[in-house]
């Protein structure tokens, strides 16, 4: 347990990554933790209460402890989210979150499972760690919060929903109707980097998340982003990010999938 001052509390309690190919609901139960779901892939349909919420993929949404949740809706096809349970009584940063950049909590959160499951790592560590998850989910609330209107969040939005079409500065600004180097200069003034190095920086963000949450290839992730030869993709990983890219999935490969 970490305490901060006396008052503020938050202790670790586990973490799995579920993943079902079979038709699945969420089954009905009451538990003391506060609990995190984050969802990988498919639709994830879960009610808490009276509440419900159909959450897809990169939708995190945040269970309360001591509330009966339960699936309210068959998901079909392929089902994969992050499941984190921790106790605090520090206030939750928000319910649920849609549409929001999270490539930084599956990071963390495959980094937590990392360490749950390497014998070598302390408890302390693991708290530590889960705390970090717990102030990325109070900064992306705020964030979201606070500055989620204007045309910068549309531009971010624009980027994210175009990833595997590798979007222009030229592109964007056709899409919102203004000269190349106003949303230029904007962009670098509000966010504090260029448009071209924000693009580069998601399409990375994009293919790390391939790495630590697929099993595709890094074949099939090169196409995946729009590249025309795999060698291409890896110079890109290389240069950006320091390593390769079946360098980088291997480093956090002590994980444990959950299907029930």
């Amino acid at each position: 347990m970490i305490n901060f001052n006396g008052e503020q509390t938050f202790s670790y309690e586990m973490i799995g990554e579920f993943r079902s190919d079979e038709p699945w609901i969420h089954p009905r139960r009451i538990i003391n933790s506060t609990e995190v779901i984050l969802v990988l892939e498919g639709e994830v349909h879960i009610a808490e209460e009276e509440t419900e919420y159909s959450l897809k993929k990169d939708d995190v949404l945040i269970l309360s402890p001591e509330k009966e949740h339960y699936g309210f809706k068959t998901s079909f096809g392929t089902t994969a989210f992050y499941w984190f349970h921790f106790h605090t009584n520090m206030p939750l940063p928000f319910k649920a979150l849609t549409g929001a950049d999270v490539f930084e909590i599956k990071k963390q959160l495959k980094r937590l499972l990392h360490f749950t499951n390497t014998p070598s790592y302390s408890g302390n560590s693991a708290d530590a760690l889960a705390f970090l998850v717990f102030e990325e989910l109070s900064q992306i609330g705020f964030k979201e919060t606070s500055s989620n209107s204007g045309l910068v969040s549309r531009i971010k939005e624009f980027v994210r929903g175009n990833l595997l079409r590798n979007p222009t500065v030229a592109d964007i600004s056709e899409n919102f109707g203004y000269n190349p180097d106003y949303i230029g200069k904007l962009f670098k003034n509000t966010v504090g980097v260029g448009l071209k190095e924000y693009i580069a920086a998601e399409r990375l963000k994009y293919a790390k998340d391939l790495l630590l949450t697929t099993s595709k290839t890094v074949k099939q992730i090169a196409f995946d982003l729009g590249f025309t030869a795999e060698n291409l993709f890896i110079k890109f990983f290389g240069y950006h990010e320091g390593i390769s890219p079946t360098a980088y999935r291997s480093k956090y490969y002590n994980t444990h999938i959950n299907n029930r």
